[in-house]
């Protein structure tokens, strides 16, 4: 992953002034992709299905139907996939089922690898956490590290305040172990 991209994990919407760099290099499609995106029925489910895959590979999370999507995004969409951009500002004016959102969410993730984080790999960021928390403290610093951690494994970034729960249970983990380390080695009562 680039430095740069980093800026964009986590994110829960577009940003209104994405840049022309930036909708080239998360919304242009290689052969695989453009064949899940060309097997939906209806220009606008295969829009809809390359915004989805295009947010999920920026941020490494699930794009809601509620959000506001960049005019300039959808003419990109429509030029990458050869097929007229709409006249929408959000997913949820384009989708007549709200079932669509859901599967168009589940294809991407499918699409481009990434799963849910199961309890065992949040035990993995937990120890990652924890090995961090020992060279830096900071909580926001941290945050950054746990969302470079899940998109580097492919796992959906989750909600900040679960992130940050996670954080929080390194950090203790740490103190328990220091305090234990430092109780071990102090001969007597001090």
């Amino acid at each position: 992953m680039q430095g740069w991209h980093t800026t964009f994990l986590g994110m829960r919407g577009l940003p209104r002034d994405i840049s022309d760099f930036e909708m080239k290099a998360f919304f242009t499609f290689d052969g695989a992709e453009r064949d899940a995106i060309n097997a939906r029925r209806g220009d606008s489910h295969k829009l809809g299905l390359a915004l989805h895959i295009g947010f999920l590979r920026m941020s490494g999370r699930l794009l809601g139907a509620f959000r506001v999507i960049p005019v300039a995004l959808w003419r990109h969409l429509g030029n990458e996939l050869g097929i007229a951009a709409p006249e929408v500002a959000s997913l949820r004016a384009m989708y007549e089922r709200g079932r669509t959102l859901f599967d168009h969410q589940q294809v991407a993730c499918t699409v481009l690898g990434f799963q849910w984080m199961s309890e065992h790999q949040r035990r993995s960021l937990v120890r990652e956490l924890r090995d961090e928390v020992a060279r830096c403290a900071d909580r926001d610093q941290l945050l950054v590290r746990a969302r470079q951690w899940l998109y580097k494994n492919k796992l959906v970034i989750v909600h900040e305040r679960a992130i940050r729960t996670l954080i929080a249970a390194a950090l203790a983990q740490l103190e328990v172990e220091t305090g234990t380390a430092i109780a071990a080695s102090v001969d007597g009562p001090v």
